[in-house]
């Protein structure tokens, strides 16, 4: 099974508004693992990590970005750690009632939080944004893409933006390892060292 919504790079290329340096780049390979690895090699992180985001299927997505963040070397908040551990929760069983615990986090935590941003993008990934019991309304689809993507991209700037050159490569050869047949599990067990 595949961590990606498609195997064609023409398709993902068609899921989100990606920058033109990206699509340009696209134009070169004939593979989404191929284009990761140009974009590392062009150390073009942000538009990697943005493919990615976009591209895994939520459930992937959601994986990889919990997975940056704790392989990212920030000392999190208690509230934080509370939110990873729903977070966890969520891809254990990931059930409406643990998506909507999502719903108030980014509120709470605040836009400089990554945890904060990686729990919203759970609550977008899919059922209705309004209140219980009030009528059905579905996120916009770039949403969730957009929130993971900020998640990660926080995650190399919290503790010290020199960092990020570091650790940027890291959380793309992460996707990378979803993207090329790792399982999710697999992914998660991982040490800093394993990477």
């Amino acid at each position: 099974m595949s961590a990606l919504l498609s195997d064609d790079l023409p398709r993902l290329l068609e899921l989100y508004d990606f920058d033109e340096p990206l699509v340009e780049l696209a134009q070169e390979v004939n593979k989404p693992s191929h284009l990761l690895s140009v974009l590392l090699t062009e150390q073009c992180f942000g538009a990697a990590i943005t493919f990615l985001a976009h591209c895994l299927k939520k459930d992937f997505s959601i994986t990889w970005g919990y997975a940056c963040l704790n392989h990212a070397p920030v000392s999190w908040s208690k509230q934080e750690i509370n939110v990873l551990e729903d977070i966890e929760s969520w891809l254990k069983e990931p059930t409406d009632n643990h998506r909507r615990i999502h719903e108030k986090n980014l509120h709470v935590l605040g836009v400089k939080s990554p945890v904060a941003w990686l729990g919203q993008a759970i609550f977008w990934s899919g059922g209705s944004i309004t209140p219980e019991g009030a009528p059905d309304v579905s996120p916009s689809p770039s949403l969730f893409g957009q929130a993971v993507s900020g998640a990660i991209q926080l995650a190399g700037l919290v503790e010290d933006a020199k960092h990020s050159n570091t650790l940027y490569p890291r959380f793309i050869n992460l996707g990378i390892r979803l993207v090329e047949g790792m399982q999710k599990d697999d992914l998660l067990s991982l040490s800093p060292e394993g990477i």
